[in-house]
């Protein structure tokens, strides 16, 4: 139960493996709820927050490598493929991986991920716009 926080941001999957991010409203001991808001304004965590004016301006505070690592994490890529693709250790990756998170204020990996689908779905949308 201590996995989930109010306030924390979740994937909900469908078994059609369709996806939306929300963020849990609510956590009920009795029988083991969970309330969790789904909105509108965007597929992710990091879209949520820019529709709530607290984004943060990645731009200036991630390293060069950092940023090209976003993108390979996106596509679901491990360590040792994101490795590979960028001519580093997997050690290497891994430090950036964690140093993303600590920058980030992000929990876990999968955190990492679903800032990084975000952060590459609203760069997307803003270049076709």
């Amino acid at each position: 139960m201590s996995d989930f926080k109010k306030d924390a941001f979740v994937k909900v999957v469908g078994i059609s493996g369709n996806y939306h991010y929300g963020y849990i409203s609510d956590v009920r001991e009795k029988g083991f709820s969970l309330v969790i808001c789904l909105h509108d304004e965007g597929a992710s965590a990091l879209e949520y927050e820019a529709t709530q004016g607290v984004a943060p301006d990645w731009d200036k505070m991630l390293s060069e490598t950092e940023k090209q690592i976003i993108p390979l994490l996106a596509q679901n890529m491990t360590t040792n493929e994101v490795a590979t693709e960028m001519s580093l250790s997997p050690i290497t990756i891994r430090a950036h991986i964690r140093t993303l998170r600590l920058k980030l204020q992000l929990e876990n990996r999968q955190q990492v991920i679903a800032f990084s689908q975000g952060l590459e779905h609203r760069l997307d949308r803003e270049k076709n716009e």
